[in-house]
Order: C-alpha cells, then sequence, then structure tokens
C-alpha cells in the first residue's frame, strides 16, 4: 500500500527534519500527512468502518483545539478580545477595529493547518496499522529512528564531531524526547520478542533467534536512549521515563494475573502520586509555577515568566509567542526568543484552562489504551507502548518545548496511532 509506504519514509526522514529548517520540516510533514491520509481513506472498507466509531469517541478532543484557535481568529467584544486591539484603535482613532483574542490572527491560522496535518497523521497510521504485519512494520521502524537519534546525541556528546550535530540541550530540541520515546518503543520490542516466544510450541528452547534478536535490539535501544538523556543531564527527563517504562511493566503483569478495568484505575492513582511528589519537590526547591519543572537555566525562562504573568484568561492566541515576546526582549536582541516548555506555550498562547482540558484529553486516551492493552490479545504491545507514550509526553510537556519539532510530534503521532490501532482486536474481549 502506497500510504504505507509513506508512513515509512516519513518516519525514517524524522532524523533528518529534526536538523532541518523548522519551516521546511512542517510543511514536509504535512504534505505527506495529507497525501497518505487521502490514500489510506481509499483503502479496505473494512479498515476504514472500523476506524470511524474509534475516532468518533475521541471526537470533542479532535474538535475542541480546532474550535478554539477559530474563535481566536473571530472579532469578539472588547471584553474578550485582547487589550492590545483597544489600544491599537484608539491609537489608530479606528473605534470599528474588530478586537480579537489573537494578537496575529494569521499566525493563529497557520498553527491550525499545522494541528490538521497531526491529525491526519494520527488517523492515517490508525488506518493503516490495523494490520498487523504493517504495524510491526511501524514500531520496527519507530525503534530503529528514536535509537538512532539517541546514538546521534552520544555522538554529538564528542569532541571530534562537537558542532557537526544541532545541540541537543535546547529547550526544543528534538533529540531528548526522540531519546524518551525511544524507551517505550524499544520496552515494546522486548516484550513482543517475550510474547512471540511464550505463543511457540517449544517455549523450553531459550536458543530461538528471534528471542535473543528482539531482547538484544530492545535493550540496546533502551541503554542507548538512557545514555542519551544521562549526557544530557536530564534528570527528570528520566524520572517520566521511568514512569513509562512502570507503565509497561505493570500492563505485562496485569495480563499474566487476570486483572481487569480496575488496576488501570489503580495504576492511574500511583502515577499520578509519584509524579506529583516529583512536581512538588522540584517547585520547593525552584521557582514557582509551571517554569519551577523547566530544565533550563532561569535566564532562559525569565521573558516566558513576564508573558506568562501578562497572559490575559483567553491567552494571546496560538502560534504568537514569537510574536508576543519581541516587547519584552531587549532593544536590538538578535535571538529568538523560545518557549522553555511546552505547558508554558499553552498556558500563554490558549489559556491556562486549556492545560485542564488538555490534561483531560490525555487521561481518556491513556485509560483507552492502557484499558486495550489489558484486554488485548499477544499484540498488546503496541497499546501499552502508546499508554506509556501519552503519559511520557505529557510529562515532559511541563519540561521542554520540543512538541514544536515536527520531529517530534511525527514520533508521537505515529505511536498514538499505533496503540489505537491496535488496541482492540479478536482477543480483546475474551476472558483469560
Amino acid at each position: 500500500m502506497i500510504a504505507s509506504y509513506l508512513l515509512i519514509v516519513l518516519l525514517a526522514a524524522t532524523p533528518i527534519l529534526a536538523i532541518a529548517n523548522l519551516a521546511f520540516a512542517q510543511h514536509a510533514g504535512a504534505l505527506v500527512a495529507a497525501i497518505m491520509l487521502a490514500i489510506a481513506a481509499r483503502g479496505p472498507e473494512a479498515e476504514i468502518a472500523s476506524t470511524a466509531p474509534l475516532l468518533k469517541r475521541f471526537a470533542p478532543a479532535i474538535l475542541i483545539p480546532v474550535v478554539w484557535m477559530v474563535l481566536q481568529t473571530f472579532p469578539l467584544p472588547s471584553s474578550l478580545a485582547h487589550p492590545i486591539w483597544s489600544a491599537t484603535s484608539i491609537a489608530l482613532n479606528d473605534p470599528l477595529l474588530p478586537g480579537r483574542i489573537s494578537l496575529d490572527p494569521g499566525a493563529t491560522l497557520r498553527s491550525l493547518f499545522l494541528y490538521l496535518a497531526d491529525v491526519s497523521l494520527v488517523v492515517s497510521t490508525v488506518i493503516l496499522a490495523k494490520d498487523r504485519h504493517r504495524a510491526e512494520t511501524i514500531l520496527f521502524v519507530l525503534c530503529a529512528v528514536t535509537t538512532f537519534m539517541s546514538v546521534e546525541v552520544l555522538l554529538g556528546r564528542l569532541d571530534l564531531l562537537a558542532g557537526m550535530l544541532p545541540d541537543a540541550s535546547a529547550p526544543t530540541s528534538s533529540f531528548p524526547a526522540a531519546a524518551a520515546l525511544a524507551t517505550v518503543a524499544n520496552a515494546a520490542l522486548v516484550a513482543r520478542a517475550i510474547e512471540r516466544h511464550l505463543h511457540q510450541q517449544d517455549i523450553r528452547n531459550l536458543a530461538s533467534v528471534p528471542l535473543w534478536l528482539g531482547l538484544l535490539c530492545g535493550l540496546f535501544g533502551i541503554a542507548a536512549a538512557v545514555a542519551a538523556m544521562a549526557s544530557l543531564a536530564r534528570g527528570t527527563l528520566l524520572a517520566a521515563v521511568g514512569l513509562g517504562l512502570t507503565v509497561i511493566v505493570f500492563i505485562a503483569a496485569t495480563r499474566r494475573l487476570g486483572f481487569r478495568s480496575w488496576p488501570s484505575a489503580i495504576l492511574f492513582v500511583v502515577l499520578v502520586a509519584i509524579a506529583g511528589a516529583l512536581a512538588v519537590q522540584r517547585l520547593q526547591s525552584g521557582d514557582s509555577g509551571l517554569l519551577g519543572l523547566v530544565s533550563f537555566a532561569p535566564e532562559a525562562a525569565a521573558l516566558a515568566g513576564r508573558l506568562l504573568s501578562d497572559a490575559p484568561r483567553l491567552g494571546i492566541g496560538v502560534g504568537t509567542f514569537a510574536l508576543a515576546s519581541r516587547a519584552y526582549q531587549d532593544f536590538g536582541a538578535a535571538a529568538v526568543a523560545v518557549p522553555p516548555s511546552s505547558a508554558v506555550l499553552i498556558a500563554i498562547e490558549s489559556g491556562r484552562l486549556a492545560l485542564v482540558i488538555l490534561a483531560g484529553f490525555a487521561a481518556q486516551l491513556f485509560f483507552f489504551t492502557f484499558r486495550g492493552a489489558v484486554r488485548r490479545g499477544r499484540d498488546f504491545f503496541f497499546a501499552s507502548a502508546a499508554a506509556a507514550g501519552v503519559l511520557l509526553v505529557f510529562c515532559e510537556s511541563f519540561l521542554d518545548a520540543s512538541l514544536l519539532s515536527p520531529a517530534v510530534r511525527i514520533i508521537v503521532a505515529v505511536t498514538i496511532g499505533l496503540g489505537l490501532a491496535q488496541s482492540a482486536g479478536r482477543t480483546s474481549g475474551l476472558k483469560r
């Protein structure tokens, strides 16, 4: 299928997109995602029919960001619009100048286009990954790409190659996030190797080549990813990775013990308690608020802190951070301001309430993939990787701004689509 080949090529190109120009990477990824969706939508009727009920379940999570970004560009009463519009109206002596939430409606519409491209990639992956063999191929490529990016980080720390690779310690760098996602992808590869071996007739044959090949490849990927994050001194990110790996281990144990839905609630409470304890400890030792979780120098987050404190409750408009930050930079500053974390960016551009809504959507996605992994048959590792990936990405959104990278968004979209597609199957409803 042409769409599946395009998906493989797009995944394989993520290391290149990670070091390419941001605008080129965004437009290239959006173009390929649109073509994939157009081709995948013309695929077998059975795959399309099974995808529709799944997408209806997540329709609010998909549509609310679209509605909000469109609303930010519409003329609104002065009480809801950003104060800069009323000030501009007075300065220009134009009382009919419409006020909007967004400082730059054009930038918000461009962000809406990129968001729809990411949704197209998720939907295309769901359609394509309904086939188990295609899903396995996607998982293999996902492991190879993220492991390769982790190795790139390690090579970039060498004096011989220093400067040849992009700075992996920047807030918007895609390499720490790729390394974090490499751990859950390779953990799923290890789970696949063990599960396939347990379903063989001769499970006592420990000399099985597929078993050891899967174990060694998966463990090498995990080791490379952990080493990459350790070399970047990202201790908090390593703690988030530990939570993600805990999800996969817990799912495997739950399936073996024959439990069902209630362990997911227990796991969620435990993970939230652990993450909350880590967050409180970090906040007590540093700055307060969202900036207390950022793993970068305080001066790098100072500008974002001022923007966050001055942002209206409805935000300043998605995609307008760079424009608004110019008013807070020193005169003649050449460097382009970047947000210290994705959570800070969302709070500034969409309002703090948007963080609560997105957390609810993340919880819905986590519970769905977690339940699918527990109820699934021997292919549970796809959904377990997605559940761990959702938790990991949610935690990392408070640590850095890697979700601004097109390469990271591609990896996240494919991981989620893969897990959603394989969250239900012929054995998903059977009791053990």
